[in-house]
């Protein structure tokens, strides 16, 4: 019976970081800008159930086919997107935080303890195993720089503040490393239209940076480092949407949700600037960015609405291998 669920790929739980980071920027503008509070909270509901869902399917996927899941872990590229799964446990905490913290801070732990020994092992497999320039997208920001300063945000929310920033030098140092060489594969090898929609993991780790940097630091942060990965936060984020034309040569699919993790992470940073920061310009970006953040994710969920409904959402399965015919008598 559970062989006829769908096989899905961890990229599926793109969809619970986008949900739960817009959750995450309403919840600041109810604090920020006295924003109607439910909003944020149904965004985290809809994190929550689409965790539950997609976390039930992929773990019928280890069971009945286990062949597919194993492929899945041994691939270079694919491989990465299973850095959402701890990822997407350490978001469900945080929406989890105000309502039941024993149960959220349980959620931290395993999500934080799981992203960070992923992270150990990807890197591992990467120094002894052969890879190809092509391998080398910014799907690898996810191992080791956004889930990390996910990671990180989580800790500073918890009060881990010095393990905060334990995990907030990985995850940083990691991106500072990664970027300049997966810019110069995008400046000379480019993406296939297949895979575009990794450019919206390009933008999160200096927006995630932002964000983390902030809640660790609390009332010392420090002005110039927050515009410093602000400045580049909105860089990357109005070159992605400057390069509309070329990303949308990818026809819509399930990744189009990394788009919506970045954007509703960049108007979080913003947001949380605002509230101790008047000036009329960080209160317009911080306005704006929330209202492309929800728009954007509206878009995306709309599609995903539609493509479901045409039975289009999910991976083909695979085609039964025939039995073979039995030989000649001996």
């Amino acid at each position: 019976m559970f062989k006829k669920f769908p096989i899905i790929p961890a990229s599926f739980f793109a969809m619970t970081l986008g949900f739960a980071e817009t959750g995450n920027a309403w919840r600041n503008a109810t604090a920020t800008l006295n924003a109607p509070g439910f909003v944020g909270e149904v965004f985290q509901i809809l994190a929550v159930l689409s965790f539950l869902v997609w976390g039930g399917l992929f773990l019928n996927k280890w069971i009945s086919h286990a062949a597919a899941a194993r492929e899945e872990f041994r691939d270079p590229i694919q491989a990465s997107f299973i850095a959402l799964i701890p990822e997407s446990i350490i978001l469900v905490s945080l929406a989890l935080h105000p309502y039941n913290h024993s149960a959220a801070l349980a959620a931290f732990w395993v999500g934080s303890a799981t992203n960070l020994l992923y992270g150990a092992y990807r890197l591992s497999r990467m120094w002894v195993e052969n890879r190809t320039p092509e391998q080398t997208t910014p799907n690898l920001f996810l191992i080791y720089a956004a889930s990390v300063l996910v990671n990180a945000i989580a800790a500073g929310v918890f009060g881990y503040i010095l393990y905060g920033w334990v995990l907030f030098g990985i995850g940083a140092i990691s991106w500072l490393v990664l970027d300049s060489v997966i810019k110069q594969q995008l400046v000379t090898g480019m993406l296939p239209a297949k895979t575009r929609n990794f450019m919206g993991i390009y933008m999160a780790p200096p927006v995630v940076a932002l964000v983390a940097y902030q809640i660790l630091s609390g009332n010392q942060a420090s002005i110039p480092v927050i515009y410093i990965l602000l400045g580049y936060s909105l860089f990357i984020t109005v070159t992605v949407i400057m390069s509309f034309r070329w990303l949308r040569e990818q026809p819509f699919a399930p990744g189009y949700w990394a788009y919506t993790f970045g954007i509703s992470t960049l108007a979080q940073g913003l947001l949380i600037l605002a509230e101790t920061e008047k000036h009329p310009t960080i209160q317009f970006l911080a306005v704006a960015t929330l209202a492309l953040a929800t728009a954007l994710l509206g878009f995306v969920l709309l599609a995903t609405l539609q493509a479901l409904a045409r039975n289009t959402y999910f991976p083909p399965r695979p085609a039964p291998v025939p039995a073979a015919e039995p030989g000649p008598a001996g």
